[in-house]
């Protein structure tokens, strides 16, 4: 086995790497995380390294956030019934609009917590072979040490190791928990079942639900307890103590000790819960998000890696817990429904929901868009450009619907947008005619260097991203410096000189289309430089003799003010809208526009840059050409882009700083097609 120090695998060193036989030597030891530090490690092996070879920990956070988790005390909350309704309200803001708050005098002893905490710390400090006994991978155990639940399915190990234990309905029996916190666990339990009980009443208050509602529903049935330990790290910067995930329970009641690093995603930034002695926090999970029918949020979180440790938490899902063979259908609450807001998702078994969650580990992704509803009411709005230059009428009609796609889908097609159809057809054609010319002749093109004005590569992110992606591309910078003619491949020089000049004149068009949405001169964007650069991508996508395994492109956003795609009638295009993917079927003649991460900075979150990604299928090829409006990155574009002034006010300040074109494209080619948007990394 090959593995290298996390030194040679950053400097590109190891060429030869079995993860397997490296997850399986860890596996094997039963020692954990905690294992490798007292075998004296001081560089941690490759199986914990972020991929991108760095995880950034300033990415989208908050150090001096002016919002915050809420904090809710629950003192007098029995005794008092105004008091009681003032609580349940601010339970359910929270609920709506963070998924997580935190609570003080909730009836716990704080030595109970602090006892808990030791009781976690004496488990997983104790002698290594006692340990040992308790290490298994066998989710049938009620009572077992585990480092890493997704160890085999994880893209990268978490920082961590685990002590689980099923505490209800049918709790293990005394002499089955480790000696060495036994009482307290037992103890803890009792407690923080009483308070779970408390937490459903109010949830189910805050949906304008009888008390009992949630409770009679059984959702109160089940506690798994996972006590962690997060050890400290030689190079906390590589990796993470817990990947970004949603809980798949009904919610959760987190104990932590004072070490902190627990982050939530609120907003698209990463928000720290500061540990505050004597609380608890409190996190919706995936189920309650389903069964309120989106109303209460199961919100992504993560806790970082530190060079200090250990860090000491006890997580105690409530849901029943897996596998209790329990056939019990959960969906969107019918009381909660009507006809304007139908149910989002169909009935799901909780042990379905979890087999679907474990199956795939924590990969960064919600498990809830599996289980919606497939028939969704929306497709991407289509807008006919007929006339738009010809009636100012129509115009304002057009410049409204563009407006308010870009609002909420930050994709549109448009027809009758003035590009001939046999243009775009020949487009198509020459795209094809490349990528299936003579190998040799293609080969001739073929690099990653950046400067080249025309190139030919499979996977421009091919050494940073987790997966590649089954696609090769053509690339041409057409704009402001075209190449010269002969610098153009043969097979397609001519559609290709044709195609740009007329997709960058309907650029112009967008352009005045979008200021005028914005409130804007028609020529605002166009004065601020943004129609100055053309990238054309020609992607060819092969049958994939695996579709199910792989993407032809990963879910991602565009780099650049925006982009207009031409495709086949292959199909495979989706839309991620309101945590749904959408299909985005083929129109004969028509193109298809999308929002790029810069239209969102400049129009300060006013124009949406959403992920999609391409499906590789089993028939093939699919061809597409994406014309991205921007300079290139080779064009040392010194001009600062910003929110517009003319859209700020002291209700609208600025959500981010100011960026050139240059540093926005070295931040989101450094880490490829991760999953992840760069604007984040800009914001204020």
């Amino acid at each position: 086995m090959v593995s290298g120090s996390s030194d040679e695998i950053l400097a590109g060193k190891v060429s030869d790497y079995d993860r397997k036989s490296e997850l399986k030597s860890f596996d094997d030891s039963k020692l954990g995380v905690k294992g490798l530090l007292d075998a004296g490690l001081t560089k941690i092996p490759r199986m914990f390294i972020n991929e991108q070879h760095k995880t950034d920990m300033t990415w989208g956070s908050r150090e001096s956030s002016p919002e915050s988790v809420p904090i809710i005390d629950f003192k007098g909350m029995d005794k008092d019934a105004a008091l009681r309704t003032q609580i349940i309200k601010k339970v359910g803001e929270a609920c709506e609009k963070w998924g997580f708050f935190q609570v003080v005098n909730h009836g716990i002893p704080e030595s109970v917590l602090n006892d808990m905490i030791d009781g976690i710390r004496r488990f997983h400090e104790q002698d290594a072979e006692t340990k040992k006994e308790y290490y298994s991978r066998d989710s049938q155990k009620k009572v077992r040490f585990i480092s890493n639940f997704d160890l085999y399915q994880a893209r990268m190990a978490n920082w961590r190791d685990s002590l689980s234990c099923v505490m209800a309905p049918n709790p293990p029996l005394p002499e089955q928990l480790p000696a060495v916190c036994r009482d307290i666990v037992m103890e803890y339990s009792g407690q923080v079942m009483k308070l779970g009980l408390t937490l459903f009443e109010l949830l189910s208050e805050a949906l304008g639900l009888n008390p009992n509602h949630l409770k009679d529903m059984e959702c109160a049935e089940g506690l798994f307890l996972s006590g962690h330990y997060y050890p400290a790290c030689p190079e906390p910067e590589l990796t993470l103590g817990t990947s970004s995930h949603t809980d798949p329970d009904f919610f959760t009641i987190l104990l932590q000790d004072q070490m902190g690093g627990l982050q939530v995603l609120h907003e698209d930034q990463w928000v720290d819960v500061p540990p505050i002695p004597g609380a608890l926090v409190i996190n919706m999970g995936d189920l309650l998000q389903l069964v309120s029918n989106d109303r209460f949020k199961s919100i992504f979180h993560r806790v970082l890696a530190k060079n200090v440790g250990p860090r000491i938490s006890l997580a105690s899902f409530f849901n029943t817990s897996h596998p209790q063979n329990n056939s019990r259908l959960y969906g969107p609450i019918k009381e909660l429904l009507s006809e304007e807001n139908p149910p989002i998702y169909r009935e799901t078994t909780v042990d379905e929901f979890l087999a679907y969650y474990f199956s795939k580990g924590l990969d960064g992704n919600s498990s809830l868009p599996h289980f919606k509803l497939e028939s969704s009411p929306e497709s991407v709005p289509i807008i006919d450009f007929k006339g738009v230059d010809k009636d100012a009428a129509l115009r304002t009609q057009i410049v409204k619907k563009v407006g308010e796609a870009c609002e909420k889908w930050g994709f549109f097609q448009v027809v009758n947008h003035g590009i001939p159809e046999s243009v775009l057809n020949d487009m198509i054609d020459g795209i094809r005619r490349f990528h299936e010319q003579d190998a040799e002749t293609k080969k001739e093109y073929y690099s990653r260097d950046s400067q080249n004005k025309v190139r030919f590569s499979s996977n421009f992110d091919l050494y940073q991203a987790r997966t590649a992606n089954w696609r090769d591309s053509l690339s041409c910078v057409m704009a402001p410096n075209p190449p010269l003619p002969e610098q153009l491949p043969a097979v397609c020089r001519d559609i290709v000189m044709e195609y740009s000049g007329q997709v960058m004149k309907l650029g112009l068009t967008l352009f005045e289309l979008l200021s005028e949405a914005l409130g804007l001169n028609p020529n605002h964007l166009k004065d601020m430089e943004c129609a100055e650069g053309l990238f054309l991508l020609g992607h060819y996508y092969p049958a994939c003799p695996e579709p199910e395994l792989t993407l032809g492109t990963s879910s991602h956003t565009d780099p650049d003010f925006f982009t207009i795609l031409l495709q086949d009638q292959m199909g495979g295009l989706q839309v991620l809208h309101e945590d749904q993917w959408v299909d985005v079927p083929p129109i004969p003649g028509a193109l298809l526009i999308n929002m790029g991460d810069l239209l969102q900075l400049v129009s300060n979150d006013r124009f949406k840059s959403i992920f999609h990604r391409v499906l590789a299928k089993n028939v093939g090829p699919r061809i597409s050409v994406a014309s991205f409006f921007r300079k290139s990155h080779a064009e040392n574009n010194s001009r600062l882009y910003g929110p517009v002034k003319e859209l700020l006010s002291e209700e609208n300040p600025p959500i981010y700083r100011e960026t050139t074109l240059d540093e926005f494209l070295t931040y989101y080619f450094s880490k490829g097609l991760d999953g992840n948007s760069s604007l984040p990394h800009f914001k204020l």
